[in-house]
């Protein structure tokens, strides 16, 4: 394989991370949805906020031969409201209201809401080099971005079913609790989710 290089997220980056993520989750997004791949793509690109240097996150993604293969975005304090502006009417009358109105429901419903804490809202590698340790390289880079910062601990939500969940634990994350979602079953499909947190200092837990 290719060298690997991990970089901060840039807004040139934007369209390349928003294909890499549907197509990553394209099985919840396209759940009792009444779109394809393409214009799902559309949508989330028109909505989406993502912009380099929020002080609200901390974004990089991992390219190979300069293409973006990888990515994660960790939440690390309050959300800055955003202002850009999404032409709701505009995707209602190109996808339909019910579909576009699902779709950003769907957004809502896996955005966790995790105050007082880093949490990762997403990380996703190209299907094609899964397994090849992006990842694992993703999740080490960013941990240590958080320690430069001060950050003692971080967390995450897996799906219960994600093979993930064992590279979480062997890089010292420990499942929390089991979390059961009926309403994320119905619309995104998956109902058993994992709780998941890594303490940095663990040592100073155990003496408190």
């Amino acid at each position: 394989m290719d060298h690997i290089i991990i970089e901060e997220y840039q807004d040139k980056d934007f369209e390349s991370v928003i294909s890499l993520l549907v197509h990553s989750f394209n099985s919840k997004f396209c759940h009792r949805q009444n779109l394809i791949v393409s214009e799902i793509k559309d949508i989330i690109y028109a909505s989406w906020d993502l912009k380099a240097g929020d002080p609200s996150y901390l974004h990089f993604v991992a390219k190979q031969n300069q293409n973006i293969v990888g990515v994660i975005l960790i939440l690390c304090g309050k959300k800055e409201k955003g202002n850009k502006r999404i032409p709701v009417i505009s995707l209602c009358k190109r996808y339909g209201v019910i579909n576009t109105v699902l779709l950003f429901f769907k957004m809502l419903l896996l955005d966790a809401n995790t105050p007082n804490e880093c949490y990762i809202e997403h990380i996703a590698v190209s299907e094609a080099l899964r397994g090849k340790g992006i990842g694992r390289l993703l999740l080490q880079h960013a941990e240590q971005a958080l320690l430069d910062r001060g950050y003692t601990s971080w967390s995450l939500a897996v799906a219960e079913d994600n093979s993930a969940k064992n590279l979480y634990s062997r890089l010292g994350f420990k499942e929390i609790k089991k979390i059961k979602s009926p309403l994320k079953g119905f619309f995104v499909g998956t109902c058993q989710w994992t709780f998941m947190r890594k303490n940095f200092y663990p040592e100073l837990e155990k003496k408190h």
